[in-house]
């Protein structure tokens, strides 16, 4: 009987061997994601610093596009009245 427990008692001493082994892979396994995550986190942070900036150059270009077509706008006006007065002279 005392050889059972004996038994009983290496066999969980070897579990728990196993399980603190598991247990220390785990924590390494979570250390690299949390690492890979804090990467993402900074890409993510660079890459919409990056969109805001692009947000701000589309808007100077379509500021830039709207004074162009007005400024089109505004000179086929001139145009046609500068061909209208010399149509009548």
């Amino acid at each position: 009987m005392e050889e059972q427990v004996i038994n009983i008692l290496l066999d969980i001493k070897a579990d728990s061997g196993g399980l603190k082994k598991d247990v220390g892979e785990l924590k390494e396994g979570q250390k690299r994601m949390e690492g890979r995550m804090d990467r993402l986190e900074e890409n993510v942070s660079e890459l919409n610093n990056r969109v805001g900036r692009l947000e701000d150059d589309m808007s100077e270009v379509k500021t830039t596009v709207n004074a162009l077509a007005d400024g089109l706008l505004e000179t086929s006006r001139e145009v046609k009245q500068m061909k209208g007065k010399s149509a009548h002279h």
